[in-house]
């Protein structure tokens, strides 16, 4: 499996989950946000947690890719995933999703601006890798992401949404995060890939991915 960030809550993630490679983009966002999505970036499967410019940019997506924007479990080449509705704190709509594949269990939570609810965790809980929003403002803050991130004890750590280069939106930056968190084991890439075999068996990772 190989794990790419493209700012914000976006995300891209590769696995061959049967025969081939499947590839999945999470809350591809618009330009209207200051900063690029890839022109070419493509994909099989398309999943927005939010509707809007910051969330679900799905038309950016390259490759007429399957898309998930509603609620319920689904089965795309191999790969499975599950999605819960939830709510923002102003009541619009949001969704988490818990996807499948190669033996790893991926969490994501892409724009939650507040703490978890135990339904949610419910579904994130035992994750092999969590994928969060920690900047604050807009998405949760590095207080209640670190809270969510001992309740669901995955494995490994990829933290998303905050400052960069471009963005106009004011968000919190990483250093926040990672102040929050405390001292962990952590690698610094652009491209992270990891099997089942290699998952942290004790300590966790926090993986800090780089555009």
């Amino acid at each position: 499996m190989v794990i790419q960030s493209h700012g914000l809550s976006c995300v891209s993630i590769s696995a061959k989950p049967v025969s081939g490679d499947v590839s999945v983009v999470l809350d591809p966002f618009d330009n209207s946000t200051g900063i690029r999505i890839p022109r070419t970036l493509a994909a099989d499967v398309v999943f927005s947690s939010q509707k809007g410019p910051v969330h679900g940019n799905l038309a950016g997506v390259q490759g007429s890719p399957f898309a998930i924007d509603k609620p319920g479990e689904y089965e795309v080449k191999g790969m499975m995933f599950d999605t819960r509705l939830t709510s923002l704190k102003n009541g619009g709509e949001h969704m988490d999703l818990r996807l499948a594949a190669e033996g790893i269990t991926v969490g994501f939570i892409g724009g939650l601006d507040r703490a978890p609810t135990n339904g949610e965790l419910e579904l994130l809980e035992g994750v092999d890798i969590l994928i969060l929003p920690v900047g604050g403002e807009a998405v949760m803050t590095p207080k209640e992401a670190v809270s969510a991130i001992q309740t669901i004890e995955p494995r490994i750590v990829i933290p998303v949404y905050t400052a960069e280069k471009g963005l106009k939106e004011k968000v919190g930056t990483m250093a926040a995060f990672q102040k929050e968190l405390g001292p962990v084991t952590s690698e610094e890439t652009s491209k992270f890939k990891i099997v089942k075999k290699n998952l942290p068996a004790d300590d966790m990772l926090l993986v800090l991915l780089k555009r």
